[in-house]
């Protein structure tokens, strides 16, 4: 699988379980506590590794951002985790440079950057390869209910859409 391919259908091995929590700095300076500190009934949570894979982060935060931008029910984070290493550190401030050029600071406590051990956080979230986005919806309690990895397909986009909406509907009655 090429680093641009997207997966057809969500990583199953996570679906149904509580995301594990992670503990952030958002662009503003705020310790932000995930999932806990989600707002919202919908939380779609974009996990990259490496600066690399911002675009693929893009195909998926970018239109799910677009398709509920009047919805306050709905929030999406971009989360950066970077190692300890000074190579990491050094990353970490060019990706809140670069990031808080481009994004709005209304939405500052929405990108987040994780310094840590990466092999940590590559078990806890199940990541199998660093070089991928991983895009995670959460449910208000904080349950994984659909999650892809690397660019996501116009396919995974519509499966996104459709999960984020169904979740939605309910507490619409």
């Amino acid at each position: 699988m090429s680093r641009t391919t997207a997966t057809t259908e969500p990583v199953s091995a996570a679906l149904g379980r509580t995301f594990p929590t992670l503990i952030a700095t958002s662009l503003s300076g705020k310790v932000v506590t995930l999932p806990d500190d989600a707002k919202g009934d919908v939380s779609l949570v974009v996990l990259v590794f490496l600066e690399s894979a911002l675009p693929m982060a893009e195909s998926g935060s970018a239109p799910f951002s677009g398709a509920f931008t009047q919805n306050p029910r709905v929030t999406t984070y971009l989360v950066t985790v970077v190692g300890d290493s000074l190579i990491g550190r050094s990353l970490a401030d060019r990706i809140r440079q670069g990031l808080a050029g481009g994004v709005p600071p209304a939405k500052y406590n929405l990108v987040l950057t994780v310094p840590g051990d990466i092999e940590r956080c590559r078990r806890a979230y199940d990541i199998d390869e660093t070089s991928f986005a991983y895009i995670y919806l959460l449910d208000g309690r904080g349950i994984i209910r659909w999650m892809e990895k690397g660019t996501i397909t116009p396919e995974g986009l519509d499966a996104l859409l459709d999960a984020a909406r169904a979740m939605l509907e309910p507490l619409l009655e």
